[in-house]
């Protein structure tokens, strides 16, 4: 997945504070007042210890690099910075609001800005490339605006008494940010933090959702999988056995959704099926999976918690299964091609044609429709240029639709397409696109504005072009190959008729079409 914020989320462990060792601790008139460096960082740092963020607390992936600097010069300099709100237990001080500040400074102390010791720890040394080379901008981004902590530490060390006195010096050593504390139970802080991100800074809406409903199966399974399983483990409350059973399926639903790592504008027609896309919206879109792959297609509010770590078992298998029609070498696999099916012509991943045809496979496999995959198989050259030659009206039109109803729309798209390439007359026209979504009045409205310049989608889209003409096709159903995701290798002459494995009787193929072949 692409990022273009910081990922500092290894500052701060998180734990359940909703746990029978967490209650509320004996709320004083002791409680300190302000959080200074010297107790973040150095051998005599205690609070480090003892921080955790709750386990609704979102991801600390909100701040880019210069948000980062800005707040360790804002510090240094002694300008204002809100407080830090915290909640006591008996075991933690939890954060409840203040989670990046904190996060930046401890960053900034430890020059582990989601690349360094603590990070590798974290994220089992699995560190995306975006994440390294976002590191590396706030390192750049400090040294111009702040410094570094070690030289200011350096300076505060050999300062001499009779030195020019330095304000920032002084702010190093003895500035602290200003702490609010919530008094009451774990329910009085939960209900504070959200309040409190309905003000301000408001919480993302996916962020809000998969919070509220943190504990029920499709959440789980999603905050597995968008990590690979590497971070903060929510499924560590379960039997070590359904631990390890989450973990190896959230790590290979990773890999068929979200590997290679591209970067933009594309220079390969090897890409991602889930796109690279924040964590955030890659959550948004694995809870919308495991929606559309539960059996009963419900919402994730209409799931019980899962207390056993079963359910979340099970919807990873029901994710796995669509996957594994989509992409892979099984032998049911299609083996689509991510270009094809879920990219835009520029080259953008669009998320309602991906959905759109994970809820059309979810339904054909829930009804056990084997009919409508060997009819899809024999039209899919057909279809495949269908949606290549129209891939710029569809996605516009699917765009001008409310965005609760855009996968209805992917779906409708995608049925009339294989509908209309197994029929006599396989031409299709915007008009026929637009009356079937109800949008006929608003055709001719919706045009594209390309700019003067060769923009990141300008490149990625003629790379795109050039680079599908050589593109291999399966010569038995006459559609595209990922062969880096999906192949499988079919004797030209089959072995009962006398074929033999001789390179020249070797053909690359879809597993699907293999399997039918027989």
């Amino acid at each position: 997945m692409a990022f273009n914020t910081v990922n500092l989320d290894a500052m701060i462990m998180r734990s359940d504070f909703a746990n029978d060792d967490s209650k509320a601790a004996t709320q004083t008139s002791d409680n300190f007042e302000k959080i200074a460096l010297k107790d973040l960082v150095g051998d005599g740092a205690w609070l480090p210890k003892l921080l955790r963020k709750p386990d609704f607390q979102r991801e600390t992936t909100q701040w880019k690099p210069l948000q980062i600097a800005m707040l360790v010069e804002s510090f240094l300099n002694g300008e204002l910075i809100p407080a830090v709100i915290l909640w006591k237990s008996d075991t933690h001080v939890f954060v409840i609001d203040g989670g990046h500040r904190l996060s930046a400074l401890l960053a900034w102390a430890q020059d582990d800005y989601g690349d360094g010791p603590r990070s590798l720890t974290f994220f089992k040394g699995e560190i995306p490339q975006a994440q390294r080379s976002l590191a590396r901008k706030t390192r750049t981004e400090l040294i111009l605006r702040a410094g570094t902590f070690q030289h200011f530490q350096a300076k505060l060390n050999a300062k001499e008494d009779d030195e020019a006195p330095d304000p920032r010096i002084m702010n190093f050593a003895t500035r602290g940010l200003q702490v609010q504390w919530i008094v009451g139970d774990a329910d009085k802080a939960e209900s504070s933090f959200f309040k409190i991100n309905t003000q301000g800074s408001v919480l993302d809406p996916v962020e809000s959702r998969i919070l509220k409903n943190r504990r029920k199966a499709p959440a789980i399974a999603a905050r597995s999988v968008v990590r690979a399983a590497t971070g903060h483990k929510y499924w560590s409350k379960f039997r070590d056995d359904i631990q390890d059973q989450i973990s190896v399926k959230a790590k290979e639903i990773h890999k068929s959704l979200f590997s290679p790592e591209v970067t933009s504008p594309i220079k390969t027609i090897d890409l991602p099926l889930g796109g690279t896309t924040s964590v955030t919206d890659a959550l948004d879109l694995l809870i919308t999976l495991a929606q559309l792959a539960d059996r009963e297609a419900r919402p994730i509010e209409d799931f019980q918690d899962d207390e056993t770590g079963e359910r979340t078992i099970e919807v990873l298998q029901e994710l796995e299964q669509v996957v594994a029609r989509m992409i892979g070498n099984k032998p049911k696999s299609l083996g689509l091609h991510p270009f094809v099916y879920f990219y835009t012509a520029k080259g953008r991943h669009y998320p309602p044609l991906m959905l759109a045809m994970f809820g059309l496979l979810s339904s054909k496999l829930r009804n056990n429709d084997k009919n409508w995959f060997k009819a899809f198989t024999d039209r899919r050259q057909t279809v495949e240029r269908l949606l290549i030659e129209h891939k710029g009206i569809i996605t516009l039109l699917i765009s001008a639709l409310g965005s609760k109803v855009r996968v209805d729309g992917g779906v409708k798209i995608l049925n009339y397409i294989i509908e209309t390439a197994g029929s006599e007359e396989t031409e299709i026209t915007p008009n026929a696109f637009a009356e079937i979504l109800g949008l006929e009045s608003r055709l001719y409205t919706i045009q594209s504005k390309p700019g003067a310049d060769f923009s990141d989608d300008a490149k990625s889209s003629a790379f795109l072009r050039e680079a599908f003409k050589q593109a291999l096709t399966c010569p038995l159903c006459g559609g595209y190959l990922d062969p880096t995701k999906s192949a499988s290798y079919d004797h030209v002459q089959r072995k009962k008729d006398g074929g033999t494995g001789e390179e020249k009787n070797c053909q690359i193929t879809h597993p699907y079409c293999n399997s039918l072949k027989g």
